[in-house]
């Protein structure tokens, strides 16, 4: 399996490149530097699908929370997922998935 992510959008090459799970654990191991952090998962569309291959597109907001000197800020991120999924076994499994930041905005919280 490969993880892509873009972090500009319109970036010609990725800005990071997994090919493993192990690699992922740093990735999710980075999200506990947040005071709390929620994923909105939005539309998903199925653009291919075959007996054992398939493609799609899903949207997500992300919220992260942050706290540095008793101020919180919010870190507001629009993503999308482009997905190559392949079924091994009767389960579906990610063979690909590349992740676009398309936005991203900081603001402080109440």
């Amino acid at each position: 399996a490969r993880f892509l992510v873009y972090m500009n959008a319109k970036a010609p090459t990725p800005s990071q490149k997994l090919h493993s799970r192990d690699e992922l654990a740093p990735v999710f191991a980075e999200l506990n530097k947040y005071e709390a952090t929620t994923h909105f998962v939005g539309q998903s569309t199925i653009f291919t699908l075959t007996t054992d291959r398939a493609t799609g597109e899903t949207y997500c907001l992300a919220h992260h929370v942050t706290v540095n000197g008793g101020k919180r800020r919010l870190m507001l991120a629009s993503l999308r997922y482009l997905d190559t999924f392949v079924k091994i076994d009767e389960a579906w499994l990610f063979s690909e998935r590349r992740l676009y930041v398309d936005w991203m905005e900081k603001r402080a919280m109440s």
